[in-house]
């Protein structure tokens, strides 16, 4: 039989009974202490985020106000009434709405009409009809590789917009090149291609609404110069992270329009993302409205976003295809721009996977 060996552990001598109690009051006491003093430290930690929130939402809030961004449309109400009475009379003119225009089968006729002086514009001899199969027609022009933002400066702050924004864009689209757009080229841009713009780019009292314009006369021919013709290409606001390429978004399109989910003015063609070629038909409504606008008086900051945001851009859609005020785009509509024009109409999804109510929604869920 094997012998075992005994472990022998010291407990060392003990204490009387009252030291006993009194140790144990004492660090009932203690863990009192330090239950008390860590409730007082997280009370004071809620009270501060509660504050550093606060005061980040009145920043972000203020920043918005201060700069171009798509999402800051979206808990804003068109006002009542709309334009005042008459504004639209000179765009009724150049824009009839069409009754029974479209009919059964597509329709917009004058469609084909608007592609053969474009296209004759860029050198073709027109007729290319629906789809652009006519005799002797010309391709509609594809969208060039480049892409385009704007800022005040060439310093776009870090706290606003990560670099790594602006970096993916590039980085996810090889061989496509990249310009900022400062105010003083954007001024330069007017001044140069678009003298009889000039006045009413100056007098816009925001600088929002200057961004605005600069972007859709980035879009539009720059009176045939070489130096700028390759200019109208993809626009994208400075708080955009790119995750896939683009050229499967544009190819065989003219102009990409981007739609965007969303409530009150949110909803529609964004103007925050969009590509074109140059001198594409669409950008001459678009500046017939911001001239008709010009004249429309609106307060408050639904001015920005019905002078020059992109209510805009919604109106020379609703012009180019001569609807009546409230009357839907349908299916067969975009298709019709597609075949003529080379209008394509992405899908929520694509470029704003992400919207300001849902972005909220979660930002409370986690509060």
């Amino acid at each position: 039989m094997q012998a075992t060996q005994a472990v022998v552990v010291s407990l060392g001598p003990l204490a009387p009974a009252r030291a006993v109690g009194r140790g144990r009051r004492r660090r009932r006491r203690l863990g009192q202490k330090l239950c008390a003093g860590a409730s007082v430290f997280v009370l004071g930690q809620l009270v501060l985020h509660r504050s550093m929130t606060a005061e980040g939402d009145a920043s972000s809030q203020a920043a918005t106000t201060d700069r171009p961004d798509h999402d800051s449309a979206a808990r804003v109400t068109p006002p009542a009434g709309g334009e005042a009475s008459g504004s639209t009379a000179d765009l009724d003119a150049l824009y009839p709405p069409e009754d029974g225009g479209w009919g059964d089968g597509g329709g917009g006729p004058w469609l084909d009409a608007i592609r053969d002086a474009w296209t004759a514009s860029l050198g073709g001899s027109g007729g290319g009809g629906r789809g652009g199969g006519g005799s002797g027609g010309r391709a509609l022009p594809p969208l060039p590789r480049l892409i385009h933002q704007t800022w005040k400066d060439a310093f776009p702050p870090r706290e606003l917009f990560a670099p790594r924004w602006r970096a993916s864009l590039q980085r996810v689209n090889p061989g496509w090149s990249y310009r900022l757009w400062t105010d003083a080229d954007n001024l330069e841009l007017v001044r140069s291609h678009y003298p009889s713009f000039l006045p009413l780019y100056q007098a816009y009292p925001s600088p929002i609404q200057r961004a605005d314009a600069a972007r859709y006369l980035l879009a539009h021919k720059h009176g045939g110069a070489s130096a700028c013709t390759s200019a109208a290409s993809v626009y994208f606001d400075l708080d955009y992270e790119c995750f896939a390429p683009l050229e499967p978004l544009v190819a065989g399109a003219s102009l990409v329009l981007s739609y965007k989910e969303g409530s009150d003015f949110a909803k529609g063609a964004s103007n925050s993302v969009f590509g074109s070629a140059p001198s594409h038909p669409l950008w001459a409504v678009v500046l017939d409205v911001l001239r008709n606008r010009s004249r429309t008086p609106l307060s408050g900051h639904t001015a920005v976003l019905f002078s020059t945001g992109p209510a805009v851009l919604r109106e020379a859609l609703r012009r180019l295809l001569r609807l009546r005020p409230g009357e839907q785009i349908s299916a067969p509509m975009l298709t019709r721009l597609r075949e003529t024009l080379g209008i394509a109409v992405l899908d929520s999804a694509l470029l704003h996977p992400v919207t300001a109510e849902r972005r909220d929604l979660s930002k409370a869920s986690a509060e």
